[in-house]
């Protein structure tokens, strides 16, 4: 029985250190007990060694699960470690209290954070060197504090840095608070794609621009077209037309003076007359001081017209002759100077001329031509001030092309009337008072130059209109 108690020490006491003297220590108490205590421990030995094997089986499971957790746990730290590490992105995650727990290398890089910050890192000093990258710090700062407030918001926005590099920064919800973290952030050097993009819109613009000079440089060809038939077909007869009226105005007066005299004569004859009272009648039935009146009214008002006529023959002759003329030298401000003295206000009218000229160099034009553009920008600009304002008057020279500015106090131009302004016929003003010719015309002939016309406005500020040449006109041979 002793060797059976033995065995089950033995087996009891498998893998401990000091096994032999803990078999010996029991056997020891088993003696003591007696042969008949002896053999009855032996069956209570046989059920505690199986309960101590049944849990030391358990506790040995339990270890090992643990152990093979904490090394699945290890390996998935690891996986994203190596994850977050592989990103192009820089990437940050915010605690539970918004505070930032964790980066990656390229988020380090990508703010530039010091050798020294990430020595002993805290908050703190993290978000405070990368805010001291930002233009707008106090502004991301705000975002973030939003971004965290809204758990399933989807957030991306741009950072402007101060070395002008673009950021951008997103987060996507989480889908379950793990490991302490309520946020992630990826951030992305976007600068390259930014200027792109960029660019991309700018090139757009240019070809919306370029596309609208193409349309109305079409417009503007089949007006030099019509112009050509036009200035040749009506130039005659509004010619011989407004000469014969301005003669038969002359014949009318006489006519007329004529008549006064006879009346004169008539009234110095004794009333009881008979053939006095057969023209006192005639004189009622036709309405004979209206007719006088009304006479004169209608041949003024013909010669009126006919010098309107004559005035648009005149624009539309600008545009059939300008392309093919000789251009020359000249200076600026001398087509400006003749330009000025060409328009003048209206009586009583209290407009101020503002000119500021810079120096500039000769340019090729053909130079009447120009001084009917700046003619048609200052009678605008005048009649724009409505009898009160100043004109201002800027020259400069820019990227080889000389530039000048004629800007006004007045009305300005309403917002929807911008796009049409330069369009033939196109006018705002009361019927008989404009032909919509003025500014079509200086854009032909600017255009016609190699150059623009640009316009702004505000209403009841004022407009500002840009007329851009180059300085030599392609092909030329002018030094």
């Amino acid at each position: 029985m002793t060797s059976r108690i033995r065995e089950l020490l033995e087996q009891a006491f498998a893998g401990a250190e000091q096994r032999p003297a803990l078999v010996d220590q029991y056997l020891g108490q088993a003696a003591g007990a007696g042969a008949g205590n002896e053999a009855r421990l032996a069956p209570l030995l046989e059920l505690a060694l199986e309960h101590y094997q049944a849990c030391r089986a358990a506790s040995l499971r339990q270890a090992a699960e643990r152990l093979q957790s904490e090394a699945q746990t290890e390996n998935l730290l690891q996986l994203l470690g190596t994850i977050l590490e592989s990103s192009d992105q820089g990437i940050m995650a915010l605690d539970m209290d918004d505070r930032i727990i964790r980066f990656n290398s390229q988020f380090i890089s990508l703010f530039q954070i010091p050798d020294e910050v990430m020595a002993f890192w805290c908050h703190d000093e993290v978000m405070a060197a990368v805010l001291a990258n930002l233009v707008e710090p106090a502004a991301f700062l705000a975002s973030l504090a939003e971004l965290c407030a809204q758990p399933a918001a989807v957030w991306r926005e741009t950072l402007e840095c101060q070395d002008g590099r673009v950021i951008e920064w997103r987060s996507l919800p989480q889908p379950a608070v793990w490991a302490g973290v309520k946020r992630v952030v990826s951030f992305l050097d976007v600068s390259e794609r930014f200027r792109s993009e960029t660019n991309r819109r700018l090139l757009e613009r240019k070809l919306d621009e370029a596309q609208g000079r193409l349309l109305q440089a079409e417009k503007l060809s089949a007006i030099f077209q019509l112009s050509a038939g036009l200035a040749h077909e009506i130039s005659n007869p509004v010619g011989f037309i407004n000469s014969n009226l301005e003669i038969l105005g002359g014949y009318v007066r006489g006519m007329l003076d004529l008549l006064q005299r006879y009346a004169d004569v008539e009234r110095s004859l004794p009333a009881d007359l008979p053939w006095r009272r057969e023209i006192a009648a005639a004189k009622e039935q036709l309405d004979f001081e209206f007719l006088q009146a009304d006479a004169l009214d209608l041949l003024n008002e013909s010669l009126h017209g006919t010098r309107r006529l004559a005035t648009m023959v005149g624009s539309l002759r600008v545009l059939a002759h300008a392309q093919g003329s000789a251009t020359s030298l000249v200076d600026v401000h001398g087509l400006l100077d003749s330009a000025l003295a060409a328009v003048s206000p209206a009586a009583g009218a209290d407009v101020k001329f503002l000119p500021v000229f810079a120096a500039l160099p000769p340019l090729e034009c053909r130079p009447s031509e120009l001084v009917e553009v700046f003619k048609s920008l200052l009678a605008n600009a005048i009649e724009a001030l409505a009898g009160s304002g100043s004109v201002g008057i800027r020259t400069g020279l820019d990227a080889g092309l000389v530039w000048v500015d004629i800007a006004d106090t007045g009305r300005g131009i309403p917002p929807e009337n911008l796009g049409r302004i330069f369009e033939p016929f196109f006018t705002t003003k009361p019927p008989g008072a404009g032909m919509g010719l003025g500014l079509s015309v200086a854009y032909a002939i600017v255009a016609m130059h190699g150059g623009s016309i640009t316009v702004s406005s505000l209403p009841a500020k004022g407009s500002r209109f840009r007329v851009a040449l180059p300085l030599r006109q392609p092909g030329s041979t002018i030094d």
